[in-house]
């Protein structure tokens, strides 16, 4: 995924129009993306393929054709089945694209319900409706005709008027104590992202759950399906992988922005993930999820 992917800090689309879609049909290194978070709502639609798809600590299978919604501020991420091919769409936007103005009648009565608590987490979208408008909306998105902005805010205000429709999936329960590790797992995916210019430690991150090295690694795995130092690393390396692509920066300088001090260490870790070296990777001009 393009930049950290945690507490994502960064602009989806632009703060006229905040929306992007992003299409992804392949690996960042054994995962299709990994657990973040974001306070933007989201759609996703699995065009090709299946994956297993996880919310919080719920796991579920998604297969060709499925469409879902993701609410604001949920921990998700998405992973492969037994090495089959997939393509999947996200279409990540802020809550700010459809309110109005002025607080009116459709953010009182709709829009503030997909922030409620009882709203689904995650909530499968099973019309045959709603995926003729997603469909029609990643069209105009990416042929992008004169007006597409306006047309795709319609199509928006169409799909969540279906999905506030089906009643038929109440919210699970969330019992106080998986809220409050899911609480501590975004706070660590926090401190990662504060530290990436420096070396992060287990002992570091243990010592922010209040746990021991032990337990928290046992824990975080447990939830994240990674360890601490393969989620902090992948994190590291998403990052390079933007400064990369974006500016002129040596080898050496990227490695150091992301806490490498030792550059054979850091092209070694590049090449696991990502299955070429950093000069490759910024070459070939390679996109990043």
């Amino acid at each position: 995924m393009e930049d950290s992917i945690l507490l994502e800090n960064r602009m989806h689309g632009d703060t006229m129009f905040p929306i992007r879609v992003y299409t992804v049909d392949y690996l960042d290194g054994e995962v299709i993306f990994n657990l973040h978070w974001h306070p933007e709502f989201e759609f996703l639609y699995l065009e090709e393929g299946e994956i297993t798809f996880q919310v919080g600590t719920n796991r579920y299978h998604l297969k060709q054709g499925d469409i879902c919604s993701i609410r604001c501020e949920e921990l998700h991420g998405a992973y492969p089945v037994k090495g089959r091919s997939f393509k999947l769409h996200a279409i990540v936007f802020h809550m700010n694209l459809i309110k109005s103005f002025t607080f009116d009648l459709v953010d009182n009565e709709y829009l503030d319900h997909l922030h409620a608590i009882d709203f689904p987490p995650f909530k499968r979208m099973q019309t045959s409706r709603a995926k003729g408008l997603l469909q029609q909306l990643l069209d105009t998105y990416f042929n992008k005709a004169y007006g597409f902005e306006m047309e795709v805010k319609g199509y928006l205000y169409l799909i969540l008027a279906d999905l506030l429709r089906d009643n038929s999936q109440n919210a699970p329960h969330v019992s106080p104590e998986i809220a409050n590790k899911l609480n501590i797992i975004k706070a660590i995916m926090q401190y990662v992202d504060n530290h990436l210019d420096q070396q992060i430690t287990i002992a570091e991150l243990a010592e922010q759950a209040q746990m021991s090295e032990g337990h928290f690694s046992r824990f975080f795995k447990s939830i994240v399906r990674m360890t601490p130092i393969q989620y902090v690393n992948s994190i590291k390396i998403n990052k390079a992988c933007e400064l990369l692509k974006k500016t002129d920066k040596k080898i050496i300088e990227v490695a150091m922005d992301v806490g490498f001090d030792n550059q054979s260490y850091f092209i070694r870790t590049f090449k696991k993930q990502r299955k070429c070296s950093p000069s490759q990777f910024r070459k070939d001009g390679i996109d990043i999820w």
